[in-house]
Parts: structure tokens; C-alpha cells; sequence
């Protein structure tokens, strides 16, 4: 039941609920907002983008979960994502300026702790407006609840779409395909796999956030897996802002895989961007990270992690039990044999650092100079940095592929 006010803005309010309750949706609910003001009343997005005007055709078509046409990145008759975030950390209506400049009365609305967006008009104002957006709030979050729901929906058949994509489909890649269209996702066109992970203790907010992604999505473990094409960095940072902007607290990381054109290569794709994401986190790398962010040991994510275990191993050998000479000659090379650099580094002295780097390349049987210098050493040390994030991964998803064998085997086994 909505709550109850004195004054006409609780008799507006209370309108407005029974309109949401029933299943009017945000546009028309604007427009009676705009006939009790007198003015016309604006919808946006926590990144910004104007989702729905009182105006007819204010605002783009609205976004919908998977439907692979995303609300506007653009903030033109909207507000700067700052700008709603301003408006809801002070909790209330406030004054503030829009991006061309002219001076707007802004409200939050929220469901629950998911930030829906903001409410806001043009100033100058009746002095009622301010409770009047207030109130009116309460029924754009319950049709945002309602969206929400449906979204789940939907998110269920998208969500076991990307679970195959992710793992290999045994489906047939022409049904494959053609399941994915379904959700305006086209995979014989360049795509790439995408992962977004939270770090915070909203993680209801993040729940219905994941919902919203216009690209089938698959939420586990605090991570939500999706696929994206076109400018693959430009959507890794669209998503990442709109993500961030809905739960407020914590960071929301982003993450992509290469690009790929062939539905049997899109789980290489995830696999790649799994690997980006552990390495940006233990790394703290800031930003959207696209695989090549991740250097060479970025190339090496592919890479069985065998092949890369006999790597090392040939290369590195006779070091690999001396952790502390791996340590220092990886230093070393970082700073191109700078002794004092990495004595700085690993608070060690410049004649331990000496020690250690000519104990480890007599150990492999090659001069400074030419350690220094080759590329396969380099190489080697990147594939144990591979191998650091690469190995869990592989190990996780021999796991889960035994246990949905498992299943199969016990889901046509006969009675």
C-alpha cells in the first residue's frame, strides 16, 4: 500500500501508486506528474540517459533486459551520471544544473537500495513541486519493481544461453545461433566475451543491476557473464558506468576476451576473459580492462596450461625451486637490470639483488647480459603469471563439466 501524505501531493501520490499498481507503465505516469505541475517531467537512468518524458516521443524506446537495443549512453536532455548521483546521496529534491547548462529541480527514486534513477523538471518551479517529486517517487520504483520482475523472467532462458556459450555448447551451433538472435545477438558477427564482478556488500542491488544488462546474462559467485560486440571497450564502459551507478557502494570491475566471429570460439572467449578478470583484480587494475591490457601473459590465457607448464619448465628449470631467485631476477628484467630499483622494490640490498641475479643465471647456465635479453626467459616469467590465473580456471571448469555429465548420465540413466 503506498504511504500515505497530507495536501494534494498525497492525493497525487496515492494516484500515481494505484495507476503503478495496475500496470500503467513510467511514460503515462509522467504525464499526469506534468498535468499536476504544469510543466513537462523527465525519467533518467542512473547513468544519466533519459529513459522517458511527458512529452510524446521524449526520451529513446526504454531499454529491456537482453533485448540487444541499450538505453542511450547519451546524456542529451538527461543529466550527467555525477549529477544523479549527487541528487541521491542527499536523499531528497535539490537544485541542480543539467548538461546544457540550465538549472533543474532533480529527485531520486529508488527500489528498495537499487538506484532506479531521478525524477527532475526545469526551474523555475512551484514551491510544491519539490514534495510533489518526492512522492510521486514511490510509484516509478514500483513499476521499476515490476520491471525488475519480468526481467527475471526473461534473464532465466538468457541466463542458460550464456551458461553454454560460456562451457561449449553440445547443441548444434545452427540452433546455437539461432537461440542467441532471439536476443538480438548475432554469433557469426564479431563478439567477445564480457564479465563484470562486484566488490561490495550491496549485493541486492547488484542482483537486480545484472537484470538490466540489454545482453544475455548469466549472474554466479558475484560475477555476471555476457557477451558484447561492436566497440567492445566503449560497451565494457556503458554497462560498467550504468552497473556502478545502481549499486552505489563498492567497485564494479569490467572485463572482455578477444573477439571472435564463430560460435565454437566464443568459450575460448570467456575463458580469456575470466583470466583478464583475476589478473585485474590481484594487479588492481583500474578501469575497463580489454585483453590486451593484460600483456603477454594476456596471449598466454588461451594456452593449455600444460603446454605452458613444460614451457616454464624448460626455461626456467633449474630456479623454480628457489622462489626468492625467481622473484629477483623477474624484478630485475621489469627494471631492465637496474639494481637499485629493485633493491627498492623487494627492500633488499644492492648486493643481494647482485647476488641473487648471478646466482640465478649461473643456475641457468647463461650469462647476465643474455638473460637480460631474451625473450623466451620473459616469456616464461609471463606464462607463470598465465598459469597463476589460468590454472584455477581450467581446474573449476573440469569440475563443473564432470558434474553436469553426472547429471546427464543420472537424467537418462534408466529406472
Amino acid at each position: 500500500m503506498c504511504a500515505q501524505h497530507s495536501s494534494a501531493a498525497g492525493h497525487l501520490t496515492d494516484r500515481l501508486c494505484r495507476d503503478a499498481l495496475e500496470g500503467v507503465g513510467w511514460g503515462d505516469l509522467l504525464v499526469v506528474l506534468a498535468a499536476e505541475l504544469g510543466q513537462e517531467v523527465r525519467l533518467v537512468a542512473v547513468h544519466g540517459g533519459l529513459l522517458s518524458g511527458s512529452r510524446a516521443g521524449a526520451g529513446p524506446a526504454m531499454s529491456r533486459p537482453a533485448s540487444g537495443h541499450p538505453a542511450s549512453a547519451e546524456t542529451i536532455g538527461g543529466l550527467d551520471p555525477a549529477t544523479v548521483s549527487e541528487v541521491h546521496e542527499a536523499g531528497r529534491a535539490m537544485s541542480v544544473i543539467d548538461p546544457g547548462g540550465n538549472h533543474v529541480l532533480a529527485a531520486p527514486v529508488s527500489a528498495g537500495r537499487r538506484r532506479v534513477g531521478a525524477l527532475f523538471v526545469e526551474e523555475p518551479v512551484p514551491e510544491s513541486a519539490a514534495e510533489a517529486l518526492e512522492s510521486a517517487a514511490l510509484a516509478f520504483a514500483i513499476v521499476a519493481s515490476r520491471r525488475d520482475a519480468e526481467a527475471a523472467v526473461i534473464a532465466d532462458e538468457a541466463s542458460r544461453l550464456i551458461d553454454e556459450l560460456r562451457f561449449g555448447s553440445l547443441r548444434d551451433p545452427r540452433a546455437l545461433r539461432r537461440a542467441a538472435t532471439r536476443f538480438g545477438l548475432h554469433l557469426d558477427r564479431p563478439h567477445a566475451a564480457a564479465v563484470f564482478a562486484y566488490q561490495g556488500s550491496n549485493r541486492a542491488a547488484w542482483s537486480a543491476a545484472a537484470r538490466w544488462i540489454e545482453s544475455p546474462a548469466h549472474l554466479a559467485d558475484e560475477r555476471v557473464w555476457t557477451v558484447v560486440a561492436g566497440d567492445v571497450t566503449g560497451e565494457l564502459r556503458r554497462v560498467q558506468l550504468r552497473l556502478q551507478g545502481i549499486v552505489a557502494a563498492g567497485r564494479v570491475v569490467a572485463v572482455a576476451g578477444g573477439v571472435v566471429t564463430e560460435v565454437g570460439d566464443t568459450w575460448r572467449s570467456f575463458l580469456e576473459a575470466e583470466a583478464a578478470l583475476e589478473y585485474s583484480i590481484v594487479r588492481d587494475l583500474a578501469g575497463p580492462v580489454d585483453l590486451v591490457d593484460t600483456g603477454l601473459a594476456g596471449v598466454l590465457f588461451g594456452v593449455a596450461p600444460e603446454r605452458l607448464h613444460r614451457f616454464v619448465e624448460a626455461q626456467l628449470g633449474p630456479i623454480l625451486d628457489r622462489p626468492e631467485l625467481v622473484e629477483t631476477l623477474r624484478a630485475w628484467l621489469d627494471h631492465n637490470g637496474s639494481r637499485g630499483a629493485v633493491a627498492d622494490q623487494l627492500f633488499l640490498h644492492r648486493n643481494t639483488v647482485g647476488y641473487r641475479v648471478n646466482r640465478a643465471c649461473d643456475l641457468l647456465g647463461r650469462p647476465a647480459e643474455a638473460v637480460k635479453r631474451s625473450l623466451r626467459i620473459r616469456a616464461a616469467m609471463a606464462a607463470m603469471d598465465a598459469l597463476e590465473v589460468v590454472e584455477p580456471i581450467h581446474a573449476r571448469r573440469s569440475a563443473a563439466a564432470d558434474l553436469d555429465i553426472t547429471r546427464t548420465a543420472d537424467q537418462t540413466s534408466p529406472e
